[in-house]
């Protein structure tokens, strides 16, 4: 009996190699077809990834010069159409997608729409940057929540400038980003919530710029609420 069961398993596992090698003699030609597709899609992607796409960042950096000078002069029309010289970023973001640059376009794109009050492709443009920068991340919240309040919408405002306060954890930045939710807060006489964000920079900021005033902060609150 234990032979048997010996051979049983042996049998079937000669079956199925047996299996297996004719249908490799059977589909040769579709094995060697697979291969070479699966053989030139690795070698495309690790072109597009290590040649094509760098390349195109390249040249879109370079587009980019113009528009981010005229950025900086506050040129907000020009930055985003360009004129017969220069390309704006809303052309670079088009060109150039799939880019680097193309994503950094967005953040550019998302400011000089929020100058032009242009509110809904503010806040489109700016949501579509994607980062894991702690600085520039917080930023472009904040500046989504600026889009909001500006439209006197407060409680998409709130939820932006708190999502900026809680992006990272750094001394320099999150303090100021809690001291404008809490300062938001008050003036929708949320005094409780007010209070919460100025009491977080008291105790983990203590040693910053708004650490160093919150107590004048707090003092009005507890006075109004």
């Amino acid at each position: 009996m234990a032979e048997q069961e010996v051979h049983e398993p042996l049998e079937e596992i000669t079956d199925i190699w047996h299996n297996i090698e004719n249908w490799f003699e059977d589909n040769k030609q579709k094995v060697a077809i697979g291969g070479v597709v699966i053989a030139v899609a690795i070698v495309s992607i690790v072109y597009i990834f290590a040649k094509w796409l760098p390349d195109r960042n390249l040249k879109a950096q370079r587009d980019m010069y113009g528009a981010e000078m005229l950025f900086a002069k506050d040129s907000f029309d020009v930055a985003l159409n360009g004129n017969g010289l220069t390309k704006g970023f809303l052309d670079i973001k088009k060109k150039y997608s799939f880019t680097k640059a193309a994503n950094l376009s967005n953040y550019y794109i998302g400011i000089c729409y929020l100058n032009k009050k242009d509110y809904k492709n503010a806040i489109d443009y700016l949501g579509s940057y994607s980062t894991s920068d702690p600085i520039i991340g917080a930023a472009k919240l904040n500046l989504i929540g600026d889009a909001y309040a500006d439209q006197s919408k407060a409680d998409d405002a709130i939820s932006y400038y708190r999502k900026a306060a809680e992006f990272s954890d750094n001394e320099q930045y999150t303090p100021f980003y809690l001291l404008k939710l809490g300062r938001y807060y008050e003036l929708q006489k949320k005094y409780s919530e007010a209070k919460e964000a100025f009491n977080k920079i008291k105790d983990k900021y203590p040693n910053s710029q708004e650490g160093r005033d919150i107590e004048k902060y707090l003092a009005r609150v507890n006075a109004e609420g």
